[in-house]
């Protein structure tokens, strides 16, 4: 069955201004035009328009959600399924708050009596605090959790880390991300294209895609960063936070390592930080050389694979 614009505009919700919007910017183009010029959607197109408003209620831009139904690994049904754990998580939140209303207003009329933490109940976490109290350091800075998959059923986890770099060139395997800058300005490279964003910009990060970023304010950087689905994101950073002293992370787990650890964790190591020769150009000449020896033996790997 076909629907004119209108008709779509009726059922759905969305306006006709808006439809011809979507349309002229190749997000959601109709089925087919009429002889007469009109816009004619069919079940597919109707399928796309709700996908746009369930990414538009979780806050997604527009040209997030362009690339994201228009990769060739979306599967609609995948998406309906996140969808619904981050409602689900959503409307846990809400019956929380609306249990710690009821047990208040018990508490003052006397019928219940209420613990202290207990008034606290389904509110979001404090500032400077994260999800479990466990204050995670990466490179000497906080990597706070928010949201933790253990609250979304998996679907999604949201940290607010604060740094000058993002870790070396990586893919995620089976995960979107999305950061979102507080503070501080960043370089970033999606595969082969380079971005520089500002306070108050954001960046969609697809899967399977090699990324990297740095801060090049001259001040760390802060931001929101958001995994869907969370994966073993929250195990990762606990496993780096584990090297918080005074020897990093590389260093301490070499090139071999930190495969092997990206690895375990869904991810897949491509490539050095940004900034990698200039961080080298500041170390002693024996770490130097034993990065030297390092890259020379991967780029061997690489050659006889």
């Amino acid at each position: 069955m076909a629907y004119t614009v209108k008709q779509v505009a009726a059922i759905s919700g969305v306006s006709v201004r808006t439809l011809h919007f979507y349309d002229e910017t190749g997000l959601l183009k109709p089925a087919y035009h009429g002889a007469n010029g009109y816009r004619f959607y069919e079940e597919p197109q109707l399928l796309k328009l709700q996908q746009i408003l369930f990414y538009r209620e979780l806050g997604f831009e527009l040209k997030q959600i362009k690339r994201v139904l228009g990769r060739r690994d979306f599967e609609i049904v995948a998406a309906l399924q996140s969808h619904r754990q981050v409602l689900e998580k959503k409307l846990a939140r809400t019956r929380s708050l609306i249990e710690t209303i009821d047990n208040t207003i018990k508490h003052l009329k006397g019928k219940k009596k209420m613990k202290s933490e207990e008034l606290f109940v389904g509110f979001s976490v404090t500032a400077g605090n994260d999800r479990f109290g466990e204050h995670i350091k990466l490179g000497g800075e906080p990597n706070d959790c928010k949201v933790s998959g253990k609250d979304t059923g998996g679907a999604m986890c949201v940290f607010e880390s604060t740094g000058n770099a993002g870790g070396p060139r990586h893919l995620h395997h089976e995960q979107d991300e999305w950061i979102y800058v507080m503070q501080g300005e960043l370089e970033v490279h999606v595969d082969k294209k380079q971005f520089h964003l500002h306070p108050g910009e954001s960046i969609f990060l697809p899967r399977k895609v090699p990324h990297v970023w740095r801060c090049v304010s001259g001040q760390p950087g802060k931001i929101i960063n958001i995994y869907q689905p969370a994966g073993k994101m929250e195990e990762f950073f606990r496993e780096v936070g584990k090297y918080n002293g005074p020897v990093p992370v590389h260093d301490a787990l070499g090139l071999d390592g930190l495969r092997r650890l990206f690895d375990a964790h869904e991810m897949r190591l491509v490539g050095p930080p940004l900034g990698w020769d200039e961080y080298l150009a500041r170390q002693s000449p024996e770490v130097q050389e034993h990065w030297k020896k390092q890259m020379e033996k991967a780029r061997q790997t690489r050659g006889s694979a």
